[in-house]
Order: structure tokens, then C-alpha cells, then sequence
């Protein structure tokens, strides 16, 4: 499989695990789980799991250098703990759709700070999938049925579009990290620092005292499922891509978060929905193929080249 090739379905399967967390956290949160709360607990059972799954399995990842270790704790910091905290308040106070979709204007922002700063040149392609896909979200959210809404709030609004930024940081940054050492590592770092912040907002035996066996379960799944599993994949997707395309790619979460809540907890899907969602998936079709035929390309290019030089 091509690199970025792979580094696409890798996003794509991560992207899978986040929609359906996201449906997941929607009826946790339903359940009246404090939604900091939820993510203090994450952060911890992620970090406690990951670190027992290296000791056990490969010690070698580990090892981190103080150099590093400042980028890692910046990317738990900021980006971990940031992301994690204002997408759970968005979900919290308005739905999973518009924080989802608030959340998901990242790769625009990607893309005009890979232009303007990062020097990035970016095909056609990438620019009309972009287009598309944040075509078809739209049509997810808007399509939605509105006597089942939620009403808007300007909190709300505020902390989804935060959780966007949020995104746009670790996409950029943790694509730095991860070239710099092995995504698992980074992972497992970048939570660690991010729950020893939220330790200082509550300390674990604060946190866990009086903890229900259902509070466990649901901090326990969405350790693995929602953290672990989906960021090492996003993670290592990243070296292959660049970021611009990473975030794109992974705007297949929202589709996916419709259709696990129309599945799982009866939320109704419009035909406008349905069409939103088929439109982010012809975007990633769209750059899937484009990578695949890059490649091919590339690799035509230098059979031509290896035979000039024998002639």
C-alpha cells in the first residue's frame, strides 16, 4: 500500500471511531456525566492503558528525550486538552451535529495556514474536495430535523468554534510531533500531559472518589475507542499526508456521527442529510484516487528515468 495511500485509510478508520464516539459521548452526556468530568477521566484511563500496553508490548516507546518532550507537552497542553474540552461543552450544550460540524470548519483553516504560512502549494484537486466537503457538512447540519433541535446558544457557538482551532493546532503540530518520534509515543505523552492539567482542576482522589461502575464503563470506552485507537491512527496517518489533506479526510467523522445517531439513538436523517453525507464521501474518493494516481505517476516517472540511464 502507497504511503499516502495509507495514510488516508488510516484517517478514515479513525475518523470511523470518532463518529461513532461522538454518538457515544452524546448519550453519556444525556445521562447527566459532568462533561469535564468525562474528559478528566478519559485522559486518565487513556494514559494509564496506553502506558501498561507499551511496558507490556514495546518499552522501546517510552523513551522520550527532554527535547521532545517539550513538544509533546505542548501538543497535550494546548491541543489534547483543548480540543477534548470544548468539543464535550459543544456536544453538552448543543448537539452532536452543529459540534461536529463547528468543529470541522478546521480543515478551511488548515488549508489558508498551510497557504499562508506553511508555503504549501495545493492542487486543484485538494481545493475542489475541500469545497465539497464542506459543502456536504453543511447539508448535514442544516438538513437536519429541526423539531428535534436543539435552540442555539452563543456559549455554545463560541466554544465549537474554539474546538476548530483546537483542531487545526494539533493537526499542524502533531504532524510535527509524530514526524519527530513514533505516533504511539506522542499519543501517550500528549495525554499523559493533558491529564496532569486537568489534574490540577481535579486531583484523582477527588476525581474518582464515589465513581459509579456505569461512570468507569463510559470513561473506559471512550479511553479506548474515542482516544487510544482513533489518535494513534490519526497520528500515524499524519506522516504520510499533509495536513491539509489529513483534515479533509477526516471530515468523514460527521458523517459517520449521523448515521450511528440515526442507528443508535433514533435521531431522524434527512434526504438533504443523506446527500451532504454522500458528497464528504465523494471527497475523500476524490482524494484517494488522486494520491493513487500521483503515485503511479511518480513511480512511471522514475521506471523512465531508470531506463534512460541504462540506455
Amino acid at each position: 500500500m502507497k504511503n499516502e495511500f495509507k495514510g488516508a485509510v488510516l484517517i478514515v478508520i479513525a475518523a470511523f471511531f470518532w463518529g461513532i464516539a461522538a454518538t457515544a459521548a452524546k448519550f453519556i452526556l444525556n445521562n447527566n456525566v459532568n462533561p469535564f468530568k468525562l474528559v478528566n477521566m478519559r485522559l486518565n484511563l487513556a494514559f494509564v492503558f496506553l502506558f501498561l500496553i507499551l511496558l507490556i508490548f514495546d518499552r522501546q516507546k517510552l523513551k522520550i528525550t527532554k527535547y521532545d518532550a517539550k513538544y509533546l507537552a505542548i501538543l497535550g497542553i494546548v491541543g489534547i486538552v483543548g480540543v477534548q474540552t470544548t468539543y464535550y461543552f459543544t456536544v453538552a450544550t448543543l448537539n452532536v451535529g452543529m459540534a461536529i460540524f463547528l468543529q470541522y470548519l478546521a480543515p478551511a483553516m488548515i488549508v489558508v495556514y498551510s497557504i499562508i504560512f506553511l508555503k504549501e502549494k495545493l492542487s486543484a484537486t485538494i481545493m475542489i474536495s475541500l469545497a465539497i466537503s464542506l459543502l456536504g457538512s453543511v447539508c448535514i447540519i442544516l438538513g437536519r430535523d429541526t423539531t428535534a433541535s436543539n435552540s442555539l446558544n452563543l456559549i455554545g457557538l463560541i466554544t465549537g468554534l474554539a474546538s476548530a482551532l483546537f483542531l487545526c493546532f494539533y493537526t499542524i503540530y502533531g504532524k510535527t510531533c509524530a514526524s519527530r518520534v513514533n505516533p504511539w509515543t506522542v499519543l501517550l505523552y500528549a495525554v499523559g500531559f493533558g491529564a496532569l492539567v486537568y489534574s490540577f482542576v481535579s486531583p484523582p482522589w477527588v476525581l474518582w472518589k464515589g465513581i459509579t461502575l456505569m461512570e468507569f464503563a463510559y470513561a473506559s470506552y471512550l479511553s479506548i475507542f474515542a482516544t487510544i485507537i482513533p489518535f494513534g491512527l490519526y497520528f500515524s496517518g499524519l506522516r504520510f499526508l499533509t495536513p491539509s489533506s489529513a483534515g479533509i479526510i477526516a471530515m468523514m467523522e460527521p458523517v459517520i456521527a449521523s448515521l450511528s445517531a440515526y442507528l443508535l439513538l433514533n435521531e431522524k436523517m434527512t434526504i438533504i442529510q443523506i446527500m451532504g453525507g454522500f458528497m464528504i464521501i465523494a471527497a475523500v474518493v476524490i482524494i484517494n484516487i488522486y494520491y493513487v494516481r500521483k503515485e503511479t505517476s511518480n513511480n512511471e516517472q522514475k521506471t523512465a528515468n531508470n531506463k534512460e540511464e541504462i540506455a
